[in-house]
Parts: structure tokens; C-alpha cells; sequence
């Protein structure tokens, strides 16, 4: 089977999914741009620059023994888009009981920093599973 060219941003989302697995702070902080920001799917998890991604790893990693990503699809772009989106399957070990949690989306934006291409922004969400199946919004009955 042929594999399809990737673009930068799907590579670094890779890369950002592999050092997250390894727990590898300084392969995941690299990734990043200065100034980047982390959207995550907790109330609180909105970061802005390397010292508040690098405290929201740490306070991941403290909170699970384990945690993986996995992409299960990109979303089609062209090779040149400075852009990646995914569905994304978590596993996350707590209290030694592993936790699937499906349908996790995952977007990455990447800009050039002193030459070398970055993430600048990434954002982590789950469906509000308070909606009614066909249901846009979490307010009851459709």
C-alpha cells in the first residue's frame, strides 16, 4: 500500500502525539512556537506561550500514568495548507484503569519560527455528549 505524502503540519501533529505518549517534555516543547497557544478539552485549558504549555503537560501527565493519542483519520488538505485536523482516540491510564475516551478532534495551525516550521496554536475537544443524537446544541429534546 502507497503512503500518501504528509503535509508539515500533519508531521508535527504526529510528532506532537509521539513525544505526548513518551511523556518527552523537551521533544514536545520544541514543537512549539514562543508565543504559541493550547486549547484543551478541560474548562480551564487555554495556554498561551512554552512555561503555561509546559505546566499543562506536567499537570497531565500528573493526573495519568499513561496517555496516548492516537490519529485515526486526518482531515483532507493540500500539502501546503499550515493546518492539520484529526480524529483522535485517547487512552488514558488512571488509578492503573485504562480509559478510552473516542471522537477526541484535534487541530494544529504551524507558522515559521527563526526558519524552521512550528505549531502555533492546537486545540483539543470532545463532542458535548449532553446533545440528543442529531442534535446540535445541549439543550434537551431536538
Amino acid at each position: 500500500m502507497k503512503m500518501m505524502p504528509r503535509s508539515i503540519a500533519e508531521e508535527l501533529f504526529i510528532k506532537f502525539c509521539e513525544s505526548y505518549k513518551k511523556r518527552d517534555l523537551e521533544a514536545a516543547l520544541k514543537l512549539f512556537t514562543k508565543n504559541a497557544n493550547m486549547w484543551g478539552s478541560g474548562l480551564d485549558e487555554y495556554r498561551v506561550g512554552l512555561k503555561q504549555i509546559e505546566e499543562q503537560l506536567k499537570r497531565d501527565w500528573s493526573q495519568a500514568e499513561k496517555g496516548e493519542i492516537s490519529i485515526l483519520s486526518f482531515v483532507p488538505t493540500s500539502l501546503d495548507a499550515l493546518w492539520a485536523a484529526a480524529v483522535c482516540k485517547a487512552k488514558i491510564t488512571v488509578d492503573g484503569k485504562e480509559h478510552i475516551f473516542d471522537h477526541l478532534r484535534g487541530t494544529v495551525v504551524i507558522e515559521k519560527e527563526d526558519g524552521v516550521w512550528k505549531i502555533s496554536h492546537t486545540h483539543a475537544s470532545f463532542p458535548d455528549y449532553r446533545n440528543t443524537e442529531n442534535g446540535s446544541f445541549p439543550v434537551g429534546e431536538a
